[in-house]
C-alpha cells in the first residue's frame, strides 16, 4: 500500500467520524490557502536553501549545514505528533532512511513542535532519523510555507486534542504546508514538494528519486 493510498484511506476514515461541521472548518481553511495561492510564493528549485540551527529530541543543538557538509539533505516540514496524516509520511518516510543515507543523504524532519515532543514522536512511532524543533516555524517561515490559523480552526483543533500552544510551546498560532525539500551540498534547493492540503504528502520513492537525479546513483 502506497504513502498515497493510506492517507487517502485516512481521509475517507476522519470523514466518518468528525462531525459536519469540523469538515465544513477544515475544508473552508483549505479553499482559503488555495485561494491564497501560498505555494506559489515559496522557494523553489534553484533557489538557495535557508539553513539553522535547530533543538533534536534530545535539546541538543543540530547545525544544518554541517549535515550538509557530508552530502545532499533531505528537509521534510510537518506539522506534529497530533496530525495523522504528519504520522503516516513519518513512517514511510523511516522505511527510506536507509537508501537515502547510502545514496549519502541526510534526512530530516522538522516541525515547530518542542524537543519534548520531538522525542514523543520519535518514541510514539519508532523514528530513527533527525526530528527537529524548529521554534515558531521561524526556518519553515524563511521558505515561504508557513500560515496562521483562523481562530475557529485553531479551536476545533483544541477540541480534537490538538492544542498547538502546548505542543508548540508558543502562543503562535502558525503551521507550515506539507513541504519537502532536497538540498544539494552547494546549498541550492534541487527539488521541491510543496502542498496546501495537509492530507497529502510526497510519496517515498519520489524522495529518493530526487536523490538519485543528483547523486548518479
Amino acid at each position: 500500500m502506497s504513502l498515497k493510498e493510506k492517507l487517502r484511506a485516512a481521509k475517507a476514515q476522519m470523514a466518518l467520524q468528525l462531525p459536519a461541521q469540523v469538515s465544513h472548518v477544515f475544508a473552508a481553511s483549505l479553499q482559503g490557502l488555495i485561494d491564497k495561492q501560498l505555494a506559489d510564493k515559496a522557494l523553489t528549485v534553484n533557489d538557495k536553501a535557508p539553513l539553522a540551527v535547530l533543538k533534536d529530541s534530545d535539546g541538543q543543538a543540530v547545525d544544518l549545514r554541517q549535515l550538509l557538509d557530508a552530502g545532499p539533505l533531505v528537509l521534510v516540514f510537518y506539522r506534529g505528533l497530533w496530525c495523522p496524516f504528519c504520522n503516516l509520511a513519518l513512517n514511510a518516510y523511516q522505511q527510506i532512511a536507509g537508501d537515502l543515507a547510502e545514496r549519502g543523504a541526510t534526512l530530516v524532519a522538522v516541525s515547530a513542535q518542542t524537543p519534548e515532543y520531538s522525542l514523543k514522536t520519535r518514541e510514539a512511532l519508532g523514528i530513527k532519523y533527525l526530528l527537529l524543533s524548529d521554534h515558531e516555524n521561524q526556518l519553515a517561515r524563511q521558505y515561504g510555507i508557513v500560515f496562521t490559523l483562523e481562530d475557529e480552526l485553531a479551536q476545533v483543533y483544541r477540541s480534537l486534542g490538538a492544542d498547538l500552544q502546548d505542543f508548540n510551546g508558543s502562543s503562535a498560532l502558525t503551521l507550515p504546508m506539507a513541504s519537502a525539500f532536497v538540498i544539494t551540498q552547494d546549498g541550492l534547493i534541487s527539488h521541491a514538494f510543496i502542498n496546501v492540503d495537509y492530507s497529502e504528502r510526497v510519496e517515498p520513492l519520489a524522495l529518493l528519486d530526487a536523490v538519485s537525479s543528483h547523486s548518479g546513483a
